[in-house]
């Protein structure tokens, strides 16, 4: 079983863990399937929204798929979601990626 097939099994395992879902968009970043990525990180962001992890990597991936309204939507929200939880690293990272492309 290759590890595209175990997260998938993990997935019809624990269909409400966001970490498996996330990794399985990771798994199709890496088969240059960003339109499967993107649905994958879509579906996370609306079932698991405090899925902090999750809005970086939507965020640039939608940038790079020209799709700017929604990118600047997920950064903003994740900015919102890091100071929420109070995580400042993560928050940084986000207006810096929105100050990149945005500002």
């Amino acid at each position: 079983m290759n590890r595209k097939e175990f997260i998938i099994s993990e997935l019809i395992n624990n269909s409400q863990d966001p970490f498996n879902l996330y990794l399985l968009a990771l798994e199709y970043l890496k088969e240059n399937n960003r339109r499967e990525a993107i649905l994958k990180f879509n579906t996370i962001y609306e079932t698991s929204p405090n899925y902090l992890p999750l809005y970086y990597i939507y965020a640039l991936n939608l940038i790079e798929m020209k799709n700017f309204e929604t990118a600047k939507l997920i950064i903003k929200k994740g900015i919102e979601l890091a100071i929420l939880i109070k995580k400042e690293k993560v928050k940084n990272e986000l207006e810096q990626l929105f100050e990149l492309y945005f500002d």
